[in-house]
């Protein structure tokens, strides 16, 4: 399904990322849209090293599913841990005519065709793997989870920029809430601006790998041994008005206000500096 908005997009890897005209962006890197899912979020997390009988995974900004692809292929070729639940997180309904365009010629097809079907239900079990899609606003999905500790955080939505309700602070507040003391949160973004909303948040901060022509991503935990930026990096992420973060009181404002309050703040600092 092709349309002038939103299309697919055939990346380096052989695998399709998906240009949407509400975000104008692609959904991933043009080096290889299956590979940024492994070196970005599954390696990085180390959640598969994890010595735990059960682990649970977010996705947030499920997307076309490839991290989630990538997570259980992964897991049935280590066949450890035991078992796995896995929620993402997702806005968009209306993904799955594209999500049908896209085959692997490989065993990955069958996993596929289940996470598709999980699209359309909502949740569903494979072997020892229970998968949830969560729809809707993140925010508000994330608010209701009261229960869960989870082992790893795939931070995946698109760019701050445009989709800045999914990156301020107090985003992560909720998600550090929600975290194992063990868990590593993978994000694609190495922005100062998140990573000081990270660290507001009271997350330890570290570089995470780069991919492809992209540069390096960034992982953040609450105590786990994940190495840190350097002093003077902190010092320049702190000390700059750039890296004013998002702030988004009550998890409920909507895009524009996010956006447009962050530049006063950065107008404001910047004029007291003068």
């Amino acid at each position: 399904m092709t349309d002038k908005k939103n299309y697919l997009i055939t990346t380096a890897d052989g695998t399709s990322t998906l240009f949407l005209d509400e975000y104008e962006q692609a959904m991933h890197s043009d080096s290889g849209a299956y590979e940024e899912s492994l070196l970005k979020h599954i390696y990085p997390s180390g959640v598969l090293e994890l010595e735990a009988d059960k682990i649970d995974v977010l996705d947030a900004g499920f997307g076309l599913g490839y991290n989630v692809l990538a997570l259980i292929n992964e897991f049935k070729v280590r066949k450890n841990p035991s078992s796995m639940r896995i929620i993402s997180l997702e806005k968009e309904r209306y993904l799955l005519d594209f999500m049908n365009e896209i085959r692997f010629s490989d065993s990955r097809d069958e996993i596929y065709d289940f996470i598709k079907k999980v699209y359309g239900n909502g949740k569903g079990t494979i072997e020892n793997i229970s998968f949830e899609i969560l729809f809707g606003d993140g925010r508000e999905s994330i608010k209701k989870m009261k229960e869960i500790k989870f082992d790893a955080v795939f931070q995946d939505p698109f760019s701050p920029s445009k989709n800045p309700e999914m990156w301020s602070v107090d985003y992560f507040c909720c998600l550090k809430q929600i975290m194992s003391e063990k868990a590593i949160l993978t994000t694609y973004s190495s922005a100062d601006h998140i990573r000081r909303a990270m660290l507001e948040a009271g997350f330890i901060v570290g570089a995470g790998p780069s991919v492809g022509r992209k540069r390096e991503g960034t992982i953040a935990s609450i105590s786990a041994a994940i190495k840190t930026l350097d002093s003077e990096r902190l010092r320049d992420i702190t000390d700059n008005p750039r890296s004013e973060p998002y702030r988004d009181t009550g998890l409920c404002m909507r895009r524009d206000e996010i956006l447009s309050e962050r530049l006063n703040r950065i107008r404001e600092k910047k004029r007291i500096i003068r």
